[in-house]
């Protein structure tokens, strides 16, 4: 396939947020296990926590305590809403602002901004929280649409999150890219008929979840050269 230069290619590149640019699963497991201790229930790896945050953060809260349920069956648990509520309570009181941008992310968006790209969120978290990590990690001016969970009739896997966002950038599948880290996200760019970048840094059970894309990167040392310069497009896909 013949080089490309992303300025020819693509008018807009649409982020994931929670595993692609935003390294959120120790701080959302924290507080869950913080408060799973205060009922006097076991804490839970974050490795098992894992494919429920692609859902968003009450699956991920749902999910810690179904942990407690396999691990120790008839151990009284607390009440599941009550439990996820005090979960949201604690983790936007004392966890949520402490997790990083994953290295190398702010300059590439930096980057990407100053070639004049649209840059655009597109993600299975609630937009207050998502605001406000934005604006913790310094990120929120480079972009120019933020679509959360509950923005669109349906969230990620299913397209409607990613068509709203081009429809606000005003951007066509043909011109967008996709950055993820989840088969969702890459469920979400097919259905929608976008391309997709693979973070494979991120929260993924296995590379072969992130299916198909045009380029895979582990660190953003890699992605912004690729986005940035002329690079051959990859193109990884499952073979039925």
């Amino acid at each position: 396939m013949p080089k490309m230069n992303i300025n020819e290619h693509f008018q807009a590149i649409v982020f994931d947020f929670d595993g692609t640019l935003i390294d959120t699963l120790p701080s959302l497991a924290a507080a869950a296990n913080a408060v799973l201790e205060q009922h006097g229930l076991a804490p839970v790896q974050a490795s098992q926590l894992r494919p429920a945050l692609n859902e968003g953060l009450r699956p991920l809260f749902r999910k810690a305590l179904a942990l407690q349920a396999l691990a120790a069956p008839g151990t009284p648990a607390p009440d599941a809403d009550r439990f996820e509520a005090a979960c949201m309570a604690h983790y936007t009181d004392a966890w949520m602002v402490s997790a990083p941008l994953f290295d190398g992310a702010a300059d590439c968006l930096q980057a990407l901004r100053s070639r004049g790209l649209q840059l655009a969120i597109c993600t299975n978290r609630d937009p207050a929280s998502t605001a406000v990590l934005l604006n913790a990690t310094g990120i929120a001016g480079h972009f120019d649409v933020v679509v959360g969970l509950g923005d669109a009739p349906r969230p990620k896997p299913a397209p409607d999150p990613l068509l709203q966002a081009m429809e606000r950038l005003g951007t066509a599948p043909a011109h967008t890219l996709l950055v993820g880290d989840s088969a969702m996200d890459a469920r979400c760019a097919a259905s929608a008929q976008v391309r997709f970048a693979a973070h494979l840094g991120g929260y993924a059970h296995h590379p072969d979840d992130l299916l198909p894309r045009v380029f895979h990167f582990s660190a953003y040392r890699e992605c912004t050269p690729w986005l940035l310069h002329a690079a051959p497009l990859r193109s990884e896909v499952t073979h039925a």
